[in-house]
């Protein structure tokens, strides 16, 4: 009876749990002003684009990035004043949420996009997003770092 109510009880918590985890949202901090539909940029002989983080300077990158996809319909961005950044990511948990923060370090001459997926538990890896966010433009000189977090 004993290990009967053990399991009884472990399934409790957890879908307590899980009704916690459909109350979080993305969250977006820094300098980002805008996030941009959720979309991967992919090219046949190369893979995913945003594998390794992906700076996006030029309303003629942009074009060429997405030209897969969208059916026409970018965003208008006026890259005089704006960058994108991207950094792809495999959804790793269920009911997963994801943290976008931008942060400019002036004393290191940087540029940090960190992604953090925060999830319920761990699941079955599946879906990637290339979590493209819209900056105000990189100064010259400096370095753009892309960490992810999961």
């Amino acid at each position: 009876m004993k290990p009967l109510f053990f399991f009884l009880l472990i399934g409790f918590l957890a879908c307590k749990h899980d009704v916690d985890c459909e109350t979080m949202e993305d969250e977006t901090t820094g300098i980002i002003t805008a996030v941009l539909s959720d979309r991967v940029a992919y090219d046949q002989k190369i893979g995913d684009l945003g594998r390794f983080g992906l700076r996006i300077s030029t309303a003629e990158e942009f074009q060429r990035v997405f030209d897969h996809c969208c059916a026409g319909r970018l965003e208008t961005i006026d890259f005089s004043k704006n960058d994108v950044l991207g950094l792809s990511t495999v959804n790793r948990g269920c009911k997963s949420t994801y943290q976008l923060d931008v942060q400019r370090d002036d004393a290191t001459k940087r540029v940090i996009y960190t992604v953090t997926e925060r999830y319920c538990r761990r699941c079955s890896p599946s879906d990637g997003r290339g979590n493209y966010v819209v900056i105000p433009k990189v100064p010259e000189g400096y370095e753009v770092k892309f960490v992810r977090k999961n």
